[in-house]
């Protein structure tokens, strides 16, 4: 299951605190069988050396103007990457990502195989050079749920 955490409202290097209406940028870094989110601020980010396979930026606002924006950018790095990384395409939110590209029609499904009892499907977007064979998730509701939340979480802004 993914398990990413969500922004702290500190630069995950040197703990500067985010203010209203600072931009800062997210990394998504593989760790393990999951993933790690880095927000940076530009200084650091100058500095920064990680091989994240997605970033975006995020605009710092009051949590009670909270609001999720999908940074499309970052869904089509993290899908390139999973043309050559096999092990990206067993993770949950490489599947997840599949579905909401194809849901606005920018991916599609054209293949659909089992290997060892275990299903996965390509998804294709032929103009971005984009093929990516995923792991369909054994994901009952309450697991659905939690994960839609942790997505929710990684991509807000704090």
């Amino acid at each position: 299951l993914l398990k990413v955490a969500k922004g702290k409202g500190e630069c995950t290097s040197c703990a500067k605190g985010f203010k209203d209406g600072d931009v800062c940028t997210s990394q998504l870094i593989p760790e393990g069988e999951g993933w790690v989110r880095h927000d940076l601020c530009a200084d650091c980010l100058e500095k920064d050396d990680k091989d994240a396979v997605a970033h975006w930026r995020i605009n710092i606002v009051s949590k009670g103007k909270k609001k999720v924006v999908l940074s499309e950018d970052a869904i089509w790095q993290v899908l390139r990457s999973g043309k050559d990384d096999e092990e990206l395409g067993e993770k949950p939110l490489t599947f997840i990502l599949c579905l909401m590209m194809a849901r606005k029609r920018k991916l599609r499904m054209v293949k659909v195989s089992k290997v060892k009892g275990q299903e996965y499907q390509t998804f294709q977007n032929i103009s971005r050079k984009v093929e990516v064979k995923v792991k369909v998730p054994l994901l009952g509701p309450a697991a659905f749920s939690r994960l839609q939340k942790e997505i929710g979480d990684f991509f807000a802004g704090e």
